[in-house]
Order: structure tokens, then C-alpha cells, then sequence
């Protein structure tokens, strides 16, 4: 397929410098960049930074962009120049534009088009059809942000994601992914140089929540008896009261309450922050044949745990141990079993697996026609010797594309940089509807206003008086004399 490279719509094919372009696209919304070099002789076309470049091959979009820089080297005494280019992909202009804009009650695509329509000249070309109508936000602010902090703190706000392609279409869209057009596999003959590391640092597959140091209330009752021995007034109870049903001395019900709220016709009283129980200050002493029962319900403490049993069994086959990794989690904010448990199960769904930093080289020889791996697919990978024995996806994050360019022919080579859990292909396309963060708004824009000043000056001609010694000081002396200007005689 023939190939297109302008610059600033430029014909610089005859220019370029066969087998020197390096394309990396990345996900996470960084820009993508291309890196390559142009021969300039004497009387040719020279490139220039913030120009727009475009490359091609066939109907495939190489890239498209702008130079965002260029170092030149001479190559003999001004016979030849070669041009170092780096270009940025057209997400670029979105750095230099700056937002000031409030809006409350609108939807994502309102939005998003009020800011490009607004702060990014139609002459750059974009589009905004492929934005979603995405859900109402209730308010925002920009606060002089660039465009693209304005499209990333949508996107933490709503959970949709943005990019833009080289034909200049924004795209603001639920999160998806598109297989990859090919799987890893033990069997599969089309990959080279494969790497796979494990980060375990954080993993945890057995995991014990511990919540608030107050406990919930016991779902029975317990019943505590207390035989009165002439001296002891207060008793400590095994647990700490959630609430007292009843108090007996020698089995007729008396009245109680809580120390903090303590009556004069209180016969019993029960800490409110501890685990005790007394006689108030008016009653006798119970003597040995006196008994004192009390029925309540106890708080206990707040504890679940919960495992991972396919975490387990993958780290015993692993490393050849019981496979556990234990962790304790304490928070007071947990108030009851039930939220403990829910707690321990999302930190297994976060930490149970480890997480995987993969790398591979693949050419398009190896490859079926027309396959062609990018950065945001997902990568379904099962390599048993690298200890991946089902079919698991990751998010390929990063794509370093090369052209070997001989006699006409082009072949791809991508380096494909994958990661993220292991996990199984549902699971990961299940967890990318959930990526939201949490956004800090600001309630005001600051303003500039630009403030005229004027001021009128008039010079008028200086005039003079001579005075003829002598001078005299003080209030009264004429013709007054200025210390330091005038001398005694």
C-alpha cells in the first residue's frame, strides 16, 4: 500500500528518512507520540514545530498530530540537514487550551461540546459526534484548567473515558475494550521475546476485619448472678451492656439506669462506657444471702474473615508453601458483622491476585492478515509455563510500533507492553464498569479583569529666589538659614 506523510498538507514522503519512524500509544489519556527523521537539502521544504503532520499507509492511519519538537543536525557544511521530529498526537492542542466555565444540571455531552465549542477553535477540525449523552451532572467547575484536566476530571467524575483519534474524532464513551486481534498462548507461534513478572508486594487472600472498639449487639441475652458478701457494691460484667433488660436482688425486679443518667429512686446503675454494675448510694450492702442478677444484651466485638480459596491454591502450586497471605484490616468506622464481611471480601476482590507486568514482540509475519495490536485492548494471555494455566485478560498499556521498510515492502513490528490482575476475561471486563474516582469540585472561578488607569502630570517651568547673607537661625530669622547650607561667620 502506497504511503501519505505531509507536513502542514506538504507532500515530505521523498524526505523521510526510510525505517526511522517510532510510534509509542499509551493508554491512561498521556498523548501519543511518533519520533522520526526527515533529510533536508538545500532549496527543499524544512519542517516546522506546531505544524501538523499526518502519516499513512494505504487507508490505515499511521498517526496524525503535531511537531511539538525538532533538532536539526548538519551533515557537511550545509549540503544536508537531518531533522529529528517529535510529534505529539492532536490531543496536544488540549494542553494549551485554557477552561474558565460552571455548569449545574447538564449531561456529559452538553458539557463537552459547551468546551470545545468554547475554548477550542473550529478550525482545528474536531468532532464531538462520538460523545455520549453520558449522565447528568449535577454541578462542576473549571477553574482555568486546561481542556484536557477538564476531560480527565469528567472522566473520574462519571466513569466514562476519552480519547481522541488520528482523524481529530473525540470519543467520550462508557468504559469498553476491544479483544486484541490475537491471543498468547503456549501453543500459538506468534510472539517473541515474552516476558511476565509478578509484583505479590500487596497481595493478601485471607483477610481478618476488625471494626469498631464498641461492638454490635449480641442477637441473645445473657443472664449474670452476683451473691452479696456484706462489703461489695459494684460488679464487673463479661461483657459490655448494649442494653439491660432487667436487674433482680433476690429475685424482685428493681429500677436502673445508666450512670449517666442516674435517678434518686435508681436501686442500680450500668456504666455507660464501660462493663460495670453498682448499687447506688442510698442501699444497703447485700449481704451472702443475697443474690443480684442482671439480664442484658452484650456487645461483642466486630469481627469477619474471609479467604480467597483460588488465591490460595494458586500460591501454594506457586511457591511451594500453604499459599496463605494474611492481613488484618482495622477500622472504627465498621459497625456491624455484616459490613466487616463486605469489607473483607473488597479487599480480596482488590489484593487476593497479583499483579502482572508482561511484555512481548510481535511482527506482522507472525501475525494473520490484517491483525494490528493497540494500546486499550484487552490481551487474553494462558501460558502455563509462566504460571497463566486459564485464559486471563489484561489491559495492554502500551504499544511501541517500528516499520522495517525494504524494497517497497513495510513490516510492523509491535512491542506490547501488557498488565494489570490476574484475572479471568469476565471478571476484567466486569471491573472496567466500575473504574470511578472520587472528584474534589471547586464552588468559585477566579476572575481577571483588566483595569484602566490614567493619571494627568503637568510640568510647569521651575522658578528660583536669591537671598544675600547674612543668614539667621531660628523661627525667626530672615533670611532663614538651613543647616548644612549655610556656614558662621
Amino acid at each position: 500500500m502506497a504511503k501519505i506523510l505531509t507536513v502542514a498538507g506538504s507532500d515530505f514522503l521523498p524526505q523521510y528518512q526510510t525505517g526511522s519512524a517510532r510510534i509509542r500509544e499509551t493508554v491512561q489519556n498521556k498523548s501519543n507520540v511518533m519520533n522520526l527523521n526527515f533529510t533536508v537539502k538545500p532549496g527543499q521544504n524544512t519542517p516546522r514545530e506546531g505544524s501538523e503532520i499526518i502519516f499513512k499507509d494505504g487507508s490505515r492511519f499511521l498517526f496524525g498530530g503535531y511537531i511539538s519538537r525538532i533538532q536539526p543536525e548538519e551533515v557537511g557544511e550545509g549540503q544536508l540537514f537531518i531533522y529529528a521530529i517529535e510529534a505529539s498526537d492532536y490531543s496536544y492542542i488540549f494542553n494549551n487550551k485554557v477552561a474558565a466555565r460552571a455548569y449545574t444540571n447538564q449531561t456529559l455531552a452538553y458539557i463537552v461540546a459547551d468546551l470545545m465549542g468554547t475554548y477550542v477553535d473550529a478550525s482545528y477540525g474536531f468532532t464531538v459526534t462520538n460523545v455520549a449523552t453520558g449522565p447528568m451532572i449535577d454541578s462542576i467547575t473549571f477553574d482555568h484548567i486546561s481542556i484536557r484536566k477538564c476531560l480527565e476530571k469528567l472522566q473520574k467524575l462519571t466513569g466514562y473515558v476519552w480519547l481522541v483519534d488520528y482523524q481529530k474524532n473525540l470519543y467520550f464513551q462508557l468504559p469498553s475494550a476491544d479483544a486484541a486481534p490475537e491471543q498468547i498462548t503456549d501453543s500459538s507461534a506468534n510472539f517473541q521475546d515474552i516476558s511476565i513478572a509478578y509484583d505479590t508486594s500487596q497481595v493478601r487472600n485471607s483477610v481478618t476485619v476488625i471494626g469498631s472498639d464498641d461492638g454490635e449487639q449480641s442477637a441473645t441475652t445473657v443472664a449474670e448472678t452476683f451473691t452479696g458478701d456484706g462489703e461489695t457494691r459494684a460488679w464487673e460484667l463479661n461483657d459490655k451492656p448494649s442494653s439491660v433488660l432487667s436487674i433482680q436482688l433476690n429475685g424482685v425486679t428493681k429500677q436502673f439506669s445508666l450512670d449517666v443518667n442516674e435517678r434518686d429512686t435508681d436501686v442500680f446503675v450500668y456504666s455507660f462506657s464501660g462493663s460495670s454494675l453498682r448499687l447506688t448510694d442510698a442501699q444497703p450492702t447485700p449481704t451472702g444471702s443475697d443474690t443480684v442478677v442482671i439480664t442484658y444484651y452484650p456487645r461483642i466485638p466486630i469481627i469477619a474473615q474471609s479467604e480467597d480459596a483460588a488465591s490460595i491454591a494458586f500460591f501454594a502450586a506457586k511457591d511451594g508453601g500453604d499459599g496463605v497471605y494474611q492481613y488484618t484490616v482495622k477500622e472504627t468506622s465498621v459497625t456491624s458483622k455484616a459490613s466487616a464481611a463486605v469489607r473483607a471480601v473488597q479487599e480480596l476482590d482488590e489484593f487476593s491476585m497479583p499483579l502482572v507486568n508482561g511484555q512481548f514482540t510481535t511482527r506482522t509475519s507472525l501475525l494473520s492478515g490484517g491483525s494490528i495490536f493497540m494500546a486499550g485492548q484487552y490481551l487474553t494471555v494462558n501460558l502455563p509455563t509462566y504460571d497463566i494455566d486459564t485464559d486471563s485478560a489484561f489491559l495492554i498499556q502500551e504499544v511501541n510500533v517500528t516499520l522495517e521498510e525494504n524494497s517497497g515492502a513495510t513490516e510492523y513490528i509491535y512491542q506490547v507492553r501488557f498488565g494489570g490482575k490476574l484475572t479471568g476475561v469476565r471478571e476484567f471486563l466486569e471491573s472496567l464498569a466500575s473504574e470511578t474516582s472520587e472528584v474534589q469540585d471547586v464552588t468559585q472561578i477566579l476572575t481577571l479583569k483588566q483595569i484602566a488607569d490614567a493619571a494627568a502630570v503637568v510640568d510647569d517651568t521651575p522658578t528660583h529666589a536669591n537671598f544675600t547673607p547674612p543668614f539667621q537661625y531660628g523661627p525667626a530669622g530672615s533670611p532663614q538659614g538651613v543647616w548644612g547650607l549655610s556656614e558662621w561667620s
